[in-house]
């Protein structure tokens, strides 16, 4: 088994009236156990060129394991970017949209017709990079 260690800070000196730290790291294992996680989808990118909604990844060709699986996905475009957007979906249902520079790393359990889909908001072109940790 690999051992494969999250983290992620937050700070900031001027957001509220006093400065603002945070930082967390978890290592990664399968739901519910403390075994660490032993496989990877990824990492790949895919650029978008079109405003149409695409399958990022199709949980039933994957043979993802969904227990404590972890998704990653970053729009590599210019932090600031804020024309180049995409919409991250999970079975048709908004989890959020990320600009330039953004990124997200969240539980993801899979299942069936649990796709995780993309949208950009508009034809230029924009690549991400993405990954599922299982």
């Amino acid at each position: 088994m690999a051992t494969v260690t999250a983290s992620l800070s937050i700070s900031s000196r001027d957001i509220m009236n006093s400065a603002l730290s945070l930082s967390d790291s978890a290592t990664l294992t399968t739901a519910g156990t403390t075994t660490g996680v032993s496989s990877v989808f990824g990492l790949n990118t895919l650029t978008l060129t079109s405003a149409s909604k695409v399958d990022l990844i199709t949980y039933a060709d994957e043979n993802i394991s969904g227990a404590g699986a972890k998704l990653y996905i970053k729009n590599t475009q210019a932090i600031g970017e804020g024309t180049n957007n995409v919409t991250v979906l999970i079975n048709s249902q908004q989890l959020g949209r990320l600009y330039g520079g953004q990124f997200m790393f969240i539980p993801y359990s899979g299942g069936s017709a649990e796709d995780i889909e993309v949208q950009p908001n508009n034809t230029d072109s924009v690549t991400l990079e993405y990954m599922v940790v299982y």
